[in-house]
Parts: C-alpha cells; sequence; structure tokens
C-alpha cells in the first residue's frame, strides 16, 4: 500500500487540526498526536507485522500512519467525527477507519462494526482527555461500565481505558498518551490500583508538557492486558534523542501512586526516606489548613518571604508557621514563624506545641532535601503550580529528636536567618551551612546529597543560587 511521505503527511495532518477552534478542541479534550511522537512510540513497542493494531479515536490518523511506516499489515480505526474519518482515509488510503462511538459501544460491538472476529493484538492512540459533565456524556446504556467511570474519575480517558481492556486480547498491549496526573491523583485511585493488582505495565514515558495550549503534562502508558507477579516497570522520559532509560521499579513497589523516578539514585534516596521516619502529620501535633481571616492586616501569601515577612517583623513567641500557599519549584518552600498572627486563604498554617518545634520544622521545610523530596516523590516533578496543601505536607518524612545537638542547632539557624539581611551574602551561606545540618540529620550520604544539590541547581531559579 503507498502512504504518504512524512512530511506531505504530517503538513496536511497538521493543517486539518488548525482547522478545529481552539475552544472545541479544549472542551472535547481533543489535541492530535503529531507524527514523530506517533512513530517514536510505534518504534517502542516493536510490533510484529501480523499483529492487529487499532487506534480506536485515531483523529487524523497518526497512530495509523506511523503503524503502516513500520510495516504493520492489519491495522485498524475508530473515530466519531465525520470530518476525521473523512481526513483519515484520505491520509493513510485505510479502507479498515470507521466512524464509529468507541466509549459509548461496548468493546464487543465496536469489533463488529470494524469487521473483526477477535479482540486486537495492539491498541495505542491518544484518547480524548476531558471531565465527564454538563456537556461531556457519553452516549450509552451501559450503566455498569458508566459507574466504573464515574467511581475512576469520570474523565474522556478513563472510559477510553476501560474500553480498551475490553477490545485488546489477554496479554494483548495498550499504549496510551494520558494526563501525567493519573499517576497520582486521588481520584483516579480506583483504576489506577487496578491497573497495578491485575495488568502488567510494561513502561511508563514522561513526555512533559508535550501538547501546545494543553494544560497539564502527559506520559505514555503501556501495559500488557494481563498480570505478571514480579514485573518490572521501566521508567523513561522524552529527549531529544528520543525515548531515554531512567530506571526500572517492580510494579509491586507501588500500592497507588506511581512516582516517576528520574534515576536509580532517586529510588535510592526515595526508599532510605521512607524506612526509619516518621511523617509530618504524625509528628505534627495542630492542623494544617488554609488561612481564614479576612482582616486587612491579615498576612497573604505574597506577604511571605523564607524565614520573615515583607511588611512585619518575626515574632519570638507563639506556635504558628505561615506558608505561601502557591508552590513554585524554582523557588520551593517559603515559609516564616509567624506566632499568633492572622492569615488569609492564600496562606498554609500549621501550628505545633512551641516556638522550637515550629522553627525546626521551618528549617526543614527550607532545606533543599525537604523541596526535593516535595517536588520529586509529592508532586511527582509536575511543572505546573502546586498548592502546599496538607495532602502533600502531611507526606514529608520528619526526623524529631529534640536530644540531639542538631535539633538546637537548627533552631539556632533559623533564628540567625530571620536577623540576617534577607538575600544578603551572610544569609545565603547561613542558608548554606541549614542544607547540611539537615542532610546530616536525615543521614544523607555525600554522594546522594550532591545528586541532591545538583538537581536543585537545574530546578530553582538564579536567585536562590548562592554564587559561592
Amino acid at each position: 500500500m503507498e502512504i504518504l511521505d512524512r512530511d506531505n503527511y504530517s503538513f496536511r495532518s497538521n493543517d486539518f487540526e488548525n482547522s478545529f477552534d481552539n475552544d472545541y478542541k479544549k472542551k472535547n479534550g481533543i489535541f492530535y498526536t503529531d507524527v514523530q511522537l506517533a512513530i517514536e512510540i510505534v518504534k517502542e513497542l516493536k510490533i510484529n507485522p501480523q499483529d492487529i493494531v487499532l487506534d480506536p479515536c485515531c483523529g487524523a490518523g497518526s497512530f495509523l500512519y506511523a503503524a503502516l511506516s513500520n510495516g504493520c499489515e492489519k491495522v485498524y480505526g475508530a473515530e466519531l467525527v465525520d470530518k476525521a474519518v473523512k481526513m483519515c482515509k484520505n491520509l493513510t488510503n485505510l479502507s479498515t477507519v470507521k466512524k464509529c462511538d468507541t466509549l459509548g459501544k461496548k468493546g464487543k460491538d465496536v469489533l463488529k462494526l470494524l469487521g473483526l472476529n477477535e479482540k486486537v493484538d495492539y491498541l495505542i492512540g491518544n484518547p480524548p482527555y476531558a471531565p465527564i459533565e454538563n456537556e461531556i456524556v457519553i452516549d450509552t446504556d451501559d450503566y455498569n461500565f458508566l459507574r466504573s467511570v464515574k467511581d475512576a474519575g469520570s474523565n474522556l480517558f478513563v472510559a477510553a481505558i476501560y474500553r480498551a481492556f475490553e477490545i485488546t486480547k489477554d496479554k494483548g498491549y495498550i499504549s496510551y498518551i494520558i494526563p501525567k496526573n493519573f499517576l497520582h491523583v486521588r481520584s483516579y485511585s480506583v483504576l489506577r490500583r487496578e491497573i497495578l493488582n491485575n495488568k502488567r505495565i510494561i513502561s511508563i514515558i514522561d513526555i512533559g508538557a508535550y501538547f501546545k495550549g494543553v494544560r497539564g503534562e502527559q506520559v505514555i502508558l503501556t501495559l500488557q492486558n494481563s498480570f505478571t507477579p514480579d514485573n518490572k516497570i521501566v521508567i523513561k522520559r522524552l529527549t531529544d534523542c528520543g525515548f531515554v532509560e531512567c530506571c526500572t521499579v517492580l510494579q509491586s513497589f507501588y500500592k497507588d501512586e506511581i512516582l516517576l523516578f528520574k534515576s536509580n539514585e532517586e529510588y535510592s534516596i526515595y526508599c532510605k526516606m521512607q524506612k526509619p521516619y516518621k511523617k509530618f502529620s504524625d509528628i505534627c501535633t495542630g492542623p494544617i489548613g488554609r488561612g481564614r481571616s479576612t482582616s486587612k492586616s491579615a498576612v497573604t501569601g505574597k506577604n511571605i518571604r523564607k524565614f520573615s515577612f515583607k511588611d512585619r517583623d518575626v515574632p519570638k513567641k507563639g506556635n504558628q508557621v505561615f506558608i505561601q500557599n502557591i508552590y513554585s519549584a524554582e523557588s520551593g518552600i517559603i515559609a516564616s514563624f509567624a506566632g499568633n498572627y492572622e492569615a488569609s486563604q492564600t496562606v498554609t498554617i500549621f501550628t505545633d506545641g512551641d516556638e522550637k518545634m515550629c522553627r525546626y520544622i521551618l528549617g526543614i521545610l527550607h532545606s533543599r532535601l525537604c523541596n526535593f523530596y516535595l517536588y520529586k516523590f509529592c508532586y511527582n516533578s509536575s511543572k505546573l503550580t502546586m498548592h502546599t496543601d496538607r495532602k502533600y505536607l502531611a507526606n514529608i518524612p520528619l526526623v524529631k529528636d529534640d536530644t540531639t545537638k542538631e535539633f538546637s542547632q537548627l533552631i539556632e539557624v533559623v533564628k540567625a536567618l530571620e536577623t540576617l539581611e534577607y538575600m544578603s551574602p551572610a544569609w545565603f551561606d547561613m542558608l548554606n551551612g541549614l542544607n547540611e545540618l539537615v542532610y546530616r540529620i536525615y543521614n544523607i550520604d555525600e554522594n546522594e546529597s550532591a545528586y541532591i544539590d545538583a538537581e536543585m541547581l537545574l530546578i530553582q531559579s538564579k536567585r536562590w543560587k548562592n554564587d559561592k
């Protein structure tokens, strides 16, 4: 079968996608995959030419084009939008592309419409992702299916994954581009646990914020429609050189949230910080929550600096710490001891027994180690703006032993940072001393601290780097 050359296909496909209104694409979660990425994904899968390949939400057909270019002979596509079906057939010259609502129809009915008397070997693609609400609905009377989708996050891509289980052979493969937050957001935990417990995850590839105009980041999740004990997940990331392996992790390591470790060193550091330490929520005796004051004198997030405030003095006594609720990886935690001040809704507050414990925790929160842990393991290396809410802070490992000299030393360092000129050379020197002290508290060795420092230099903005 003759197919277009890649440049010609890419030009015509992009031109077709641009014919859709941006609001329509955002509303329906429709963003087409460029042919280069589709080809890389198909190459990664190593599909046998005689295997049946299906993209059930094929759009203009980039995955179908990629499969054909890779020598696949049994290639099928389904699409709901009429003009997309027409364009896909035109670009791929495939008669096996059909108009079909693959989310609304049961798997067996989709296969029948496509003229298939068996399930597929490979189901690939980039399903739509949009919340199922208001005008975005799935047209089906399959109540059990709708119930499962609702319980697992109520999103179109969730529905696509459930349908994929129905369409793919036992031991067949599913490779989908999905939102990265599927790996850790609580609302998706039902489907996430089902996959961890009943399917074999082959690989997860972090492709970052790949799609222009799409809020959030994406991953390529590839799994086998069966379960294998002692399976190892290969974690990769997209670079200019293609997909690069980062590390492998036993699937049984994950119980719910799936963290993407950039390297074996990160995996090792994470494991080291899990075993011996309690969590922040186990030690902090007071509540963790947002401020509520509407007073004009209340502290706002913008008023807070690291260890101090822009518009008022740091109190000597009290039992509160105020944190900017907006968390940016480039700046890390921005917090100060707040005594008994009032806080607005843009501030996260935690309270503890006395000012000593508050200042000790404040020192931990501002350390490179803590910000490395938050960014990598609580926010899963997300480049989006996050919030310092309880669900994240509560998971920070916290060492508390007020009988050690390091406990007292860290409190004194924090007090010094409160009084030194903000961001002066002396202030940065003291901050570096704080980092070294926290590494000792957590028994982080030189190799581990060097790795953390190097990573944080890549992540944080230049204003937080001491030239020394």
